[in-house]
């Protein structure tokens, strides 16, 4: 099934990620530091707002409401913006880390924004703030990973549990009630360089890999003492699997979109969160084809607004489908409503304590080997 192109709108450098706000548009992170505002395809074709957000990259953008704007860049500041001011605006808010380091992830949750920055020296930082307080740090870990943070993720219904992941090779899930770092760690997932990692339901977790590895995890199961977790199903390379060269991401509520430059080629997959039925996608032919999609070049994002497909490339355009059938907005989550699961309750913590002291002796026997492949593996997704 074919996508039908409706138009298209030049941003001028790579389109890094793309955020839905149903009262304004379609918002754009772009390389050179700018996010651009767009109406949506049913509602005209001129640009709408240009922010000079940041110096540098805007490496990650979020909706916290209806009219604000999370981004975070390269100059290691977090920004909040009011979609409703005009392009001269100050930011409502600004956040930075007492380093400067560049941050290049960023989730907001439950009244809490969390952003990973890069790598520097021996360790990267993962700050949450306290969006009720202006931006005040809430917590902070320091010694969780020790390279790029490339992805953050709050828990879409437990709001004390948030994940990040690393080019470090590792997914770290926290419990944000514990005050101690260590302590607060309730489980660690060893996989691979991070791309993508996120809560596919309420305890199952999919992680993706720089090189287009994809397995599934259990949530460890926090009100019991045992401490034995489920083997991950591990899908290995799924290139063959999907029908494509890389990976865009995982959405919710249940898509997954892949690509292929050197044909031109983008597909986008409709997936059951609860099935898990990622084997053998391409024999099914069952996906939604974008003709031409961004030419030879990697499209860096999608969203689904209003029936429309948005899509957002290296070739520095924001392009809009429609598509061949109903499609549910991925400003959605993946399940459920934001209600509290049952409470938390610890009893790992000498696991993950032991978990953590190998994490330390890894990084510290492979750090300048691991980080150089994952900076060369990872050049497609970032632009810094």
């Amino acid at each position: 099934m074919n996508a039908q192109y409706v138009n298209s709108y030049d941003c001028g450098d790579w389109v890094l990620n793309l955020a839905c706000h149903d009262l304004h548009g379609v918002a754009c992170g772009i390389s050179n530091g700018v996010i651009s505002l767009f109406p949506f395809a049913e509602s005209g074709t001129s640009q709408l707002l240009q922010i000079k957000a940041h110096n540098g990259a805007v490496n990650k953008l979020r909706s916290i409401d209806e009219s604000t704007l999370a981004s975070c860049g390269n100059d290691g500041t977090v920004k909040l913006w009011d979609l409703r001011q005009g392009p001269q605006q100050q930011p409502l808010a600004v956040m930075k880390n007492d380093r400067g380091l560049p941050f290049l992830s960023l989730d907001t949750g439950h009244g809490l924004l969390a952003a990973g920055t890069e790598l520097k020296g021996q360790d990267s930082e993962l700050l949450i703030y306290d969006l009720k307080k202006t931006g005040q740090v809430f917590k902070a870990f320091k010694d969780s990973h020790h390279d790029d943070i490339t992805e953050i993720r709050f828990h879409p219904t437990r709001k004390d549990i948030l994940l990040s992941g690393s080019t470090d090779g590792y997914v770290n899930i926290y419990d944000l009630k514990v005050e101690d770092e260590d302590d607060s760690l309730l489980q660690v997932i060893n996989f691979g360089s991070i791309h993508s990692a996120n809560f596919l339901s309420e305890r199952r977790i999919y992680t993706l890999s720089h090189i287009e590895t994809f397995s599934m995890h259990e949530l460890v199961d926090t009100t019991t003492e045992e401490t034995v977790e489920p083997e991950p199903i591990d899908y290995g390379d799924i290139r063959d699997d999907w029908g494509c060269e890389y990976v865009v991401d995982v959405f919710a509520p249940g898509y997954l979109c892949c690509g292929s430059n050197s044909i031109k080629e983008l597909r986008l997959y409709q997936i059951d969160p609860l099935k898990e039925n990622f084997r053998g996608l391409a024999k099914t032919r069952d996906f939604i084809n974008f003709p031409g999609a961004h030419g030879e070049e990697v499209v860096r994002d999608l969203a689904i607004h209003n029936g429309i497909v948005y899509t957002g490339g290296e070739d520095g355009l924001l392009k809009a489908w429609k598509p061949p059938c109903e499609l549910t907005n991925t400003t959605h989550k993946f399940f459920g409503h934001d209600v509290d699961s049952e409470p938390i309750v610890h009893k790992h913590k000498h696991k993950h304590r032991k978990e953590k002291e190998e994490k330390k002796e890894h990084h510290r026997t492979h750090q300048h080997g691991h980080k150089h492949k994952h900076k060369h593996l990872a050049s497609h997704f970032k632009p810094y």
